[in-house]
């Protein structure tokens, strides 16, 4: 077959989006030069690739066994540029869609190791609710998502072409105001919570419902600074990573709420595609699979 790379990377990049719109945006060409190398691609190959769907596309059969192989060809190109490469670094730009909490204590350090491992990459973080880091990873408006899940062997794909990873632990405590106001401890039942969509934030909730027989007010904080400052005013409980109460903030006006359950939370990875990653992206999904976290950095005094 006489196929160009750029129509094998349109291809790769519509069955990755599932959008001609979407992905002509991405590529920098008009939606119908992306059609056009569909429709090359398919005349050369004598297969319907695509289902044409009332919004959007769909692989076909012939489709998905046609993307495995590009997969393939991708990963040999890689190969052979990093071999010819004097140094065999990793360029480009990775557009990564973080939960709050992790933006705020763990994205910082991975974008420092990133530029002292990979200089050539850049990295573009983005605060996104746990819900919008999924949609963003299937619509293929970043790169790799981070969010927190409480089960680690949660890693089923939840759309069609998206992988997750649980990787790094991060321990979470309850944390109130030693002497809180009316209504706003556990008997009160206000939490303070940092992204309503995340399954971390839901252990509290649970907790006073089910063995409490509490219907708990919720109280959006935005952030894990915001959340314990107001815990410390004692307008609520609050589930926070263990290090940002020892490491950043401090225990003065903070308690452990030792009668609410802790738990621990993991940092779970999305991606689209099962087969090739560009290279900056393949480069810092690897970085983020080898991090230790903040709270282990910390015990080890890094």
């Amino acid at each position: 077959m006489d196929l160009t790379m750029y129509q094998l990377r349109t291809f790769w990049e519509v069955a990755r989006t599932g959008s001609l719109t979407k992905s002509a945006r991405n590529l920098g060409y008009a939606q119908s030069s992306v059609t056009a190398h569909i429709r090359t691609i398919e005349n050369r190959v004598g297969l319907s690739l695509f289902q044409r769907l009332p919004h959007g596309v769909r692989l076909t059969a012939a489709g998905e066994v046609f993307q495995t192989y590009v997969g393939r060809i991708f990963s040999v190109v890689d190969e052979m540029s990093a071999a010819l490469k004097a140094n065999g670094e990793a360029t480009g730009r990775v557009v990564v869609g973080s939960t709050a909490l992790l933006m705020e204590y763990e994205m910082g350090e991975l974008v420092r190791e990133c530029r002292y491992r990979y200089p050539g990459v850049q990295v573009s973080p983005k605060v996104m609710t746990a819900t919008e880091v999924e949609n963003a990873v299937a619509a293929g408006e970043v790169d790799i998502g981070l969010t927190l899940t409480t089960d680690p062997a949660d890693e089923v794909p939840r759309a069609p072409g998206i992988s997750r990873q649980s990787l790094f632990k991060v321990p979470l405590v309850p944390v109130g105001d030693p002497s809180p106001a009316p209504g706003s401890g556990p008997e009160g039942g206000r939490v303070l919570v940092v992204d309503p969509d995340c399954v971390s934030q839901e252990v509290l909730l649970r907790h006073l419902r089910a063995e409490r027989g509490i219907n708990p007010s919720v109280m959006e904080a935005g952030s894990t600074r915001s959340a314990i400052s107001l815990a410390r005013a004692g307008l609520g409980i609050a589930m926070v990573p263990e290090v940002a109460v020892e490491q950043d903030l401090g225990w003065e006006g903070l308690a452990v709420v030792e009668d609410l359950p802790r738990t621990d939370a993991y940092v779970q990875a999305l991606w689209a595609g099962t087969t090739w990653l560009p290279p900056a992206v393949s480069a810092f999904l690897d970085l983020v699979r080898k991090a230790p976290g903040a709270a282990a950095r910390q015990a080890l005094g890094v």
